[in-house]
């Protein structure tokens, strides 16, 4: 818990650990500003999948990947959306990769993860392929070619938030507090507009599990590490 140096010690970016370090220094007396371990962001950033959708993603990891039909790594592709105007509205649309670990989870943890936003005007005939779609991931395994996991997208959205979290040193150990998380306007327009995204392909967005569950409660949401 102790760090020495003679004249210098230079702190990495991290946010937890070094937010820590820098907090129990100033408890020891090492003079420091206030606003130490305030305006914490966690960068606007979204994690939500396209659940199901008309089309191939292919972004789950495998063991042995097949080299004519390679996932690849995580964001290699962006659609950039910076120009919006305000630079706080900047953001960008990246596409992400399960690991090939949680692969014969997924499907349990999108299927029962509330807040889902289905497409409003399938027929009956696409509403009939998605459900057996979804029914041969079940059966056949999550890398069927056209079961409903090959065909799930992850989104990963980089922008900006409005700086809503605090460190603090509470029982000797770091407590992360956010508060109002992911109920800003501009986050609504983002969750609105993957929704869309996902829609138009056939598809149902999914939202990350914390942000499904704490999204319409008014709470602190507090982690002690």
């Amino acid at each position: 818990m102790w760090v020495r140096a003679r004249e210098f010690v230079f702190l990495g970016a991290g946010t937890i650990g070094t937010g820590e370090i820098m907090l129990r220094s100033k408890q020891l007396g090492l003079r420091m500003s206030d606003r130490v371990g305030k305006y914490l962001s966690g960068n606007g950033d979204i994690l939500a999948f396209g659940y199901n959708m008309d089309r191939d993603a292919n972004a789950i990891g495998r063991e042995l990947p097949m080299p004519n039909h390679p996932v690849g790594p995580t964001i290699t592709g962006m659609i950039d959306c910076r120009a919006q105007g305000n630079i706080l509205d900047d953001f960008v649309i990246q596409e992400g990769a399960t690991p090939g670990a949680l692969a014969h989870l997924l499907q349990s943890l999108l299927e029962t993860t509330p807040g889902s936003v289905h497409p409003a005007s399938l027929t009956l005939t696409q509403r009939m392929c998605r459900f057996l779609s979804a029914w041969a991931s079940r059966i056949l395994g999550p890398y069927y070619s056209r079961g409903s996991l090959q065909r799930t997208q992850h989104y990963l959205i980089i922008g900006r938030d409005m700086n809503q979290g605090s460190l603090t040193l509470k029982n000797g150990k770091p407590c992360l507090d956010f508060l109002g998380v992911g109920r800003t306007d501009h986050l609504a327009k983002l969750n609105a507009l993957l929704a869309k995204i996902t829609n138009d392909m056939g598809g149902t967005l999914i939202h990350n599990i914390f942000f499904a569950a704490l999204n319409k409660q008014e709470v602190w949401l507090s982690s002690v590490f």
